[in-house]
């Protein structure tokens, strides 16, 4: 899930209080955590785009990947809180070369369902990704997005000043390649906020990320270490408990090892935008 600013700093976050129960008796505040959203269905806009500078034996090579995904999401209750079912309703992924003609993919090239499940917190498991033929087995990364695409909370009530951490590890095969991720989330909630009529919480994020992808390609075993940081803001929505948006700016340094080739580690430094959109009102784009 990248890069308009949707809002600055707001004045802090109110809970508006009503009689219930006996007269008198405010109303609790809202958790600040996942739970089946009413009605149990949403549509989410990822795009992703990245510019990377790789120092090879031949000089500087300059690359980039985008990508766009449009995700149906249908939740249901499950043992471990929510069950998030995702169809891939549209995908166009671009990988640009320093030596050849760019590589792209669609959604044509993906079968299945993305599925995970929610906890109070965030996601607890990935059950099944999309099947990725062709280009996309190497550019699509449907493990990282189930597991990026919403943020972490506490689960509990949070007002404006308010701040948690939380790390994410996880392993997976994302097509061809081997991954091993571990993300240090550090949030603070800043305020209420009022977008197309709705009232958010706003949070800063801030995250570190580790990872390492080991896959085979034209003979050559590869071997990525990437280290990344993250700065942006969320937009929640505290009555459906749903994300509304998200944008996070993501800078990262690392290395490219080729195993067997006699060619020394390469060094890689890239960057680029996440952004994550909630369609609203049958609005087909982010």
């Amino acid at each position: 899930m990248r890069n308009s600013t949707l809002l600055a700093a707001t004045t802090l976050f109110v809970v508006g209080c009503s009689s219930s129960g006996s007269p008198g008796m405010p109303t609790p505040a809202p958790v600040l955590g996942f739970r089946l959203p009413s009605p149990p269905s949403a549509t989410y806009h990822f795009a992703d785009t990245m510019t990377a500078s790789i120092d090879s034996p031949m000089g500087s090579m300059q690359m980039g990947e985008s990508s766009a995904v449009q995700l149906d999401m249908t939740f249901a209750e499950d043992p471990a809180g929510v069950r998030v079912t995702s169809e891939i309703a549209a995908y166009d992924a671009t990988a640009e070369q320093p030596m050849g003609a760019p590589l792209t993919a669609d959604v044509d090239d993906l079968e299945g369902l993305l599925v995970f499940t929610l906890g109070g917190r965030g996601v607890v498991d990935v059950i099944s990704v999309p099947e990725a033929s062709g280009i996309a087995a190497q550019l699509a990364g449907f493990n990282a997005m189930a597991r990026g695409v919403f943020p972490r909370l506490p689960n509990r009530v949070a007002v404006a000043g308010d701040s948690w951490v939380d790390t994410v590890t996880w392993s997976a095969k994302e097509g061809e390649a081997d991954v091993t991720s571990t993300t240090i989330n550090h949030y603070t909630a800043i305020g209420d906020t009022v977008v197309d009529g709705r009232s958010l919480l706003a949070m800063s994020v801030t995250a570190e990320s580790e990872v390492e992808t080991t896959a085979t390609q034209q003979g050559m075993e590869l071997t990525i270490t990437v280290s990344s940081s993250e700065t942006g803001t969320v937009l929640w929505d505290l009555e459906r408990a749903l994300l509304y948006a998200s944008d996070m700016e993501r800078t990262m340094t690392g290395t490219v090892e080729a195993g067997g080739m006699g060619i020394p580690p390469m060094t890689m430094e890239a960057s680029g935008p996440v952004r994550v959109r909630l369609a609203t009102d049958g609005d087909g784009s982010p």
